[in-house]
């Protein structure tokens, strides 16, 4: 065991230096009950540091080790300290944390491969929000993603940043709670946020964990985290032999967060006075830290250009689009834009959408507006010849569309009278129509 942290201290010291350490020792072994160490125990040798803090829990002052060099590590592994956990913050700034903590812990029926799929996604929503995080093994069951961060936050709002990140992923799956009374459901996995408070702590990256197996909380890019993944072959013998260390440049990726980060990314654009009104109702129906659907606002003014979009959400369905005044006129086909002369479609109008939307294909994650994919059917001009609140026709010029097409709001609608979101749409000629006044150039 000493030698395996000798060997690893050029690895393991970044992430001990200037933190008050936690160790679990195990003097008779791992087949016998070890203990929690804080404080220093006595005849500590002159040249190891401490760090001392009140302990509000325990009403006393706390000698904590503080592991700034081999020297140190070599004396606590002798000590037996087989597994060392480190806070979040360093004593140089022990209320402003420069790490977050993201615990990714199954319980069973649910297993390991459950924890990747988790982990996977909360990168995933991590990317979205531009945060770079790093993943490794607990060297147990389950599996940490850290986010390292520049210390001028408090816990509080580290803490506040975690569980919600847990909350976002809890909407959108059944299998994963975000609270701790949730935390011994059977089948599910917890993401647990609760460490992310001042002197608590993780398993250290490159600790040995005190279990038959000899594992290690080893350090993982991203690619490694997939099926096939087995914490139990990553243990004191085969860790020290990995010639990558995926945490290498952590410290050097600290991050600001923005905690109203998914507010401002929904409404900046839309806020501004040049930025349609109609695009609120498109905002507030998405959750851009999930969806990478386009925000909008960007682009301004009339075009020519229409889209048709397949999209595959509960039903098959097409979006047709039209560009008019800033913004994209928008309505559902259940059976698609037809091709044919004469053919008659319902086309159901849905929320106007910006016109960058125009190049949008993609997938919209489950649990939001529209889950499902969207690719681009066809794409092209058109020519108007009428738009009135109840009539609007039109000259399709695509790659798979080309026609004059009329949309007519339906009137007296005895199966829905009060519905005016219900149109017919069809395609009345191969021509182009007749130029109107308002026909756009």
């Amino acid at each position: 065991m000493i030698e395996y942290y000798l060997n690893t201290a050029t690895r393991i010291l970044p992430f001990l230096f200037d933190r008050a350490l936690t160790v679990h020792r195990f003097p008779d072994g791992v087949d016998r009950d070890g203990f929690y160490g804080k404080d220093a125990p006595k005849g500590k040798p002159s040249w190891v540091v401490s760090y001392n803090t009140h302990s509000k829990s325990a009403n006393r002052d706390i000698e904590y080790i503080v592991c700034n060099n081999v020297e140190t590590l070599a004396w606590l592994a002798n000590l037996a300290a087989l597994e060392i956990n480190i806070p979040l913050s360093r004593t140089r700034s022990i209320e402003n944390p420069d790490l977050v903590l993201l615990d990714i812990d199954p319980e069973p029926p649910a297993g390991f491969i459950d924890a990747i799929d988790v982990a996977l996604r909360l990168k995933t929503k991590l990317d979205l929000l531009g945060l770079r995080s790093y993943a490794k093994t607990s060297g147990k069951k389950g599996l940490h993603i850290v986010v390292p961060i520049v210390p001028k936050y408090s816990f509080r709002e580290t803490r506040v940043f975690a569980r919600e990140m847990g909350r976002f992923l809890a909407k959108e799956s059944k299998n994963v709670v975000s609270e701790f009374r949730q935390s011994r459901v059977p089948g599910t996995v917890f993401i647990d946020y609760l460490q992310n408070a001042r002197l608590r702590t993780m398993i250290c990256p490159y600790s040995l964990r005190a279990n038959q197996d000899a594992t290690v909380s080893t350090p993982l890019r991203w690619s490694e985290v997939k099926p096939g993944l087995n914490p139990h072959d990553l243990n004191l013998v085969t860790t020290p032999k990995r010639r990558e260390n995926p945490w290498k440049d952590m410290f050097e990726h600290r991050q600001t967060l923005d905690f109203d980060q998914a507010r401002k990314r929904k409404k900046t654009t839309l806020a501004s006075d040049q930025a349609p009104e109609s695009l609120r109702e498109y905002a507030e129906k998405r959750d851009f830290t999930k969806t990478t659907e386009p925000v909008g606002g960007g682009t301004h003014g009339t075009s020519d250009i229409f889209v048709v979009q397949e999209h595959q959400a509960r039903r098959l369905h097409h979006d047709l689009r039209l560009s008019w005044e800033g913004v994209l006129k928008s309505w559902a086909v259940p059976k698609k834009v037809p091709g044919n002369i004469g053919v008659k479609r319902l086309a159901v109008q849905t929320e106007d959408h910006p016109l960058e939307y125009s190049a949008f294909e993609g997938s919209i994650p489950p649990g939001q507006y529209g889950a499902g994919t969207v690719k681009i059917w066809d794409k092209g001009t058109y020519k108007l010849k009428d738009w009135t609140a109840d009539k609007i026709e039109f000259f399709l010029q695509g790659k798979r569309l080309t026609g004059t097409y009329v949309l007519i709001r339906f009137r007296n609608n005895v199966r829905k009278p009060s519905n005016k979101k219900e149109w017919l749409l069809v395609k009345t000629k191969d021509q182009p129509a007749a130029s109107g006044k308002g026909e756009s150039s």
